[in-house]
């Protein structure tokens, strides 16, 4: 695997959803504008999937897999303080703060992502994913306070092991929604009719403020 390495990874959770539906999703799979398709240079020449990898930030001195929503509830909660005391100020670890509201929230947004995923046909081997974004976002890196990051190429993710929500899975499920679940075959078919990944981008974060991917594999 071809992988791009910056020191270990922690979880993201974030609650970073701008807007309050989602109807974008199937938007971006139903509409196929024409004129794009096909007067794309990416689509003349063969769109190039080489450009798509993933990002995890994290706050450095975490361990990559050691996802706290997979340990057993009463020793989730023990972690989430203990985490919460020793980094008061550090904008990401608020959630741990808030663990009695955050943990129904995540294990209920997981649930349902890895639900849709098995029905779209995909074989996740955790219970709960790791949570990346698709290329980069800075308003990540700013609710880390950190640059360490962690980046895989999007080629190199087996595809009965990727999914994909636009905007972050928990907080739409906070907001009453329900997340619209992309495989990558998915996603790289809204990409294709968008014709790039920058204007499929430019489209899709519209109301939100990143494409959150969920592994469900320990690479």
């Amino acid at each position: 695997m071809s992988i791009i390495k910056h020191n270990l990874f922690g979880r993201v959770m974030g609650s970073a959803v701008l807007g309050d539906n989602p109807q974008v999703a199937l938007d971006l799979l139903n509409n196929i504008a024409e004129d794009r398709i096909f007067q794309s240079p990416d689509l003349q020449k063969g769109l190039n999937m080489d450009k798509l990898f993933i990002t995890h930030y994290y706050y450095p001195g975490t361990d990559p897999w050691k996802n706290i929503m997979n340990f057993p509830e009463e020793e989730a909660f023990a972690m989430a303080a203990n985490l919460a005391a020793t980094h008061p100020d550090i904008t990401s670890f608020g959630r741990f703060a808030d663990f009695e509201n955050y943990y129904p929230n995540r294990k209920k947004a997981d649930e349902y992502v890895r639900d849709s995923f098995i029905r779209l046909g995909g074989k996740p081997k955790l219970q709960h994913p790791y949570s990346f974004t698709l290329m980069e976002c800075e308003y990540l890196r700013k609710w880390f306070d950190s640059s360490e990051k962690i980046v895989f190429d999007l080629s190199d993710i087996p595809d009965d092991q990727v999914s994909f929500t636009l905007g972050d899975s928990c907080a739409l499920i906070v907001h009453g929604e329900e997340p619209v679940v992309l495989t990558k075959e998915m996603l790289l078919d809204s990409i294709r009719n968008c014709g790039s990944v920058d204007a499929f981008l430019k489209q899709s974060l519209g109301k939100y403020a990143y494409v959150e991917v969920q592994l469900w594999d320990a690479i």
